[in-house]
């Protein structure tokens, strides 16, 4: 199977400091590659040069077609998304609000609010609620919610379980798992539970390369998880 992702020998940083240096990696489709290691190891840093929004050398590429030196919003439109980490909801808009602007000019808009409601129920039950006024878990769902219901080739997310109560992570990874069959996925997670459940294939960052690939299990079953990520 041809992979929906290909990263060859990324290089990127912030200014004179580099951060990543060679990595290289694909996704194939249906696929959740975990990008794991120590805090300041590179993984945002990894997701902010495939979005696009850190200059990079070497090349990336998306559904065959070479995205290395496009800006975001080109990126985004060719049907990469990101979760990010942090909060993501804008003052003063709806749940309604954040969906629509999300399927715009990609999907119906009520077929993009259904799709919203059966991935996250609470979503459906709250379109005329404020978003700033949901809680931490239903943020997250609003997030991956925005990112899953446009049908995305390729989705970066970026420990969308940190900090959320295990009753919601329950609720999150079955529909991450279920809206993500045919996208290749970019996780970065820490809870070693979390890419057990979800990955396929990890890679660990150290000092901006891939010290460390293989299967999630297999990785987990050697200690090697725990040993690198000091857990």
């Amino acid at each position: 199977m041809t992979p929906l992702l290909e990263v060859d020998n990324l290089a990127t940083g912030y200014g004179q400091s580099k951060v990543l240096r060679g990595v290289s990696f694909s996704v194939k489709p249906g696929e959740v590659a975990c990008i794991m290691g120590r805090n300041g190891a590179g993984k945002t840093t990894l997701l902010r040069a495939l979005m696009g929004v850190l200059a990079k050398t070497g090349s990336v590429r998306l559904a065959g077609e070479d995205i290395t030196h496009w800006a975001g919003h080109r990126v985004n439109a060719a049907g990469m998304v990101w979760v990010p980490q942090e909060d993501s909801v804008f003052s003063g808009l709806t749940v309604r609000n954040h969906l629509t602007i999300a399927v715009h000019g990609r999907r119906e808009e009520e077929e993009g609010l259904e799709a919203a409601g059966a991935l996250f129920p609470v979503l459906g039950e709250r379109l005329e609620q404020e978003a700033q006024t949901l809680s931490g878990g239903e943020r997250k769902m609003l997030a991956l919610a925005q990112a899953l219901i446009v049908r995305p080739k390729v989705v970066l997310m970026d420990e969308p379980t940190e900090g959320v109560a295990p009753v919601v992570v329950e609720q999150l990874i079955p529909a991450i798992a279920a809206s993500t069959k045919e996208s290749a996925v970019v996780l970065v997670e820490q809870n070693i539970d979390t890419a057990l459940a979800l990955g396929q294939n990890a890679y660990l960052l150290e000092q901006g390369s891939i010290a460390v690939s293989g299967t999630v299990r297999d990785l987990h079953d050697r200690g090697v998880l725990e040993q690198r990520l000091a857990l």
